[in-house]
């Protein structure tokens, strides 16, 4: 895992900013002349490294836009935009058999030598996905210094939510995020939201007037966006609470991926631990399946190598990109925040299963069975409200 290293370079542009459709206003690309930018080297692993091993073949594989692994480019640049339209490429390998979070970065050819990749904007998630290029071209005997990124920065991190459809939700007291359609007990009805908008969520009433929201997002919030979606309710509708439900890594070797969960209220972010108050807290009782620990917000999968390992293994029990960055901004912004995530694999020890398997039925299924256990404590969150007020200091009721 190394540093990522600046470097300069001179684009020109001849064609008119409109034919790039690139959604960043003080870029070379938009102003259409010649300009220097500053571009970064990714992260670049390898197997031999790597906590995943022979495993990130698959991995990269399932990510990287065919319009990369069909043909070879002497420069590819990874940008910050959400751009699906004005002849970008979308990838024919998007999972969209899902409702949410299938959306992938789409690919734009600027010319024979030269091809953009759109990112939706977030520093960790343009890191993220460049150092998915330069590492599938690396396990491919390609070279990876093709490959550079530049950051976008967070006006145009905050720009395309704050713009969303998130403006028609209203004021809400509590948000639930991530893997929210697999919570049939709370989400069985219609979506609000259309297909082409960003979000779409389902709505509960809370008896004080107020309401609770299960959103739902159709591009993956990757690392620092996460904390922009918090950033985005707190602005445009006064969320009270953000309770996030997904997955993460785990660094602990006696647990088995797809059968626990993992909760906590501590995370490590750029270096600097973070502690708050989990409003979920007091209803895991005593559950078999709930497993408390210390977390770590890393940028990127690829950042998970066998040397971040072992600097961390003691005082870090659970990785993932999000979980710091959602709680940094709900302390920032005075909202509570809590997470309940499906352990989906194991970096200390080899399982059957592991990043690269997700979609593998024995997963899917099992996954799906302690996604009851996720939907026992929120409901018990939520039936707590009907006599008292609860933890979080208002009174909740779901209703259908």
């Amino acid at each position: 895992m190394g540093a990522s290293q600046a470097l300069y370079i001179i684009l020109s542009c001849t064609e008119p900013p409109e034919i790039f459709n690139c959604p960043r206003q003080s870029s070379a690309l938009q102003l259409g002349r010649m300009s220097s930018i500053i571009l970064e080297t990714p992260t670049v692993a390898s197997v031999e490294t790597h906590t995943m091993g022979n495993s990130l073949f698959e991995y990269l594989r399932m990510k990287v836009h065919p319009e990369i692994q069909q043909r070879e480019w002497k420069r590819i640049i990874v940008l910050g935009g959400h751009v699906r339209t004005g002849g970008t490429q979308i990838s024919a390998i998007e999972k969209n058999d899902k409702p949410f979070n299938w959306q992938r970065p789409t690919a734009k050819v600027v010319d024979v030598d030269t091809i953009h990749l759109f990112c939706f904007p977030g520093i960790d998630y343009v890191k993220h996905y460049a150092a998915i290029l330069a590492t599938y071209l690396s396990l491919n005997e390609k070279d990876p210094k093709v490959v550079s990124y530049e950051v976008p920065s967070s006006a145009e991190s905050m720009r395309p939510l704050l713009q969303s459809n998130l403006q028609e939700l209203g004021r809400i007291e509590i948000a639930v995020l991530g893997y929210v359609q697999g919570l049939p007990l709370f989400t069985s009805a219609s979506w609000t939201g259309g297909e082409d908008e960003l979000f779409s969520w389902q709505i509960g009433n809370l008896p004080n007037g107020g309401r609770v929201a299960f959103i739902g997002c159709r591009v993956s919030f990757w690392g620092d966006i996460a904390g922009n979606v918090v950033r985005a309710l707190q602005q445009l509708s006064q969320v009270k609470c953000v309770l996030y439900v997904g997955k993460l890594g785990t660094l602990r070797p006696e647990l088995s991926p797809n059968t626990l969960l993992a909760t906590g209220n501590s995370s490590f972010v750029h270096g600097e631990l973070l502690t708050w108050q989990n409003p979920l807290e007091p209803f895991f009782r005593a559950s078999p399946t709930i497993r408390h620990g210390r977390h770590y917000t890393l940028p990127s999968v690829l950042d998970e190598t066998k040397d971040w390992l072992a600097e961390r293994s003691g005082d870090t029990d659970w990785v993932d990109p999000e979980i710091g960055h959602m709680a940094k901004a709900s302390l920032d912004g005075n909202t509570k925040f809590g997470f309940l995530h499906i352990i989906s694999d194991n970096l200390a020890r080899k399982y059957k299963h592991d990043l690269s398997s997700e979609r593998v039925e024995e997963v899917l299924q099992n996954r799906e069975n302690i996604v009851g256990e996720i939907q026992r404590v929120l409901q018990e969150l939520f039936e707590a409200g009907r006599f008292a007020q609860n933890r979080l200091g208002i009174a909740i009721v779901y209703s259908d």
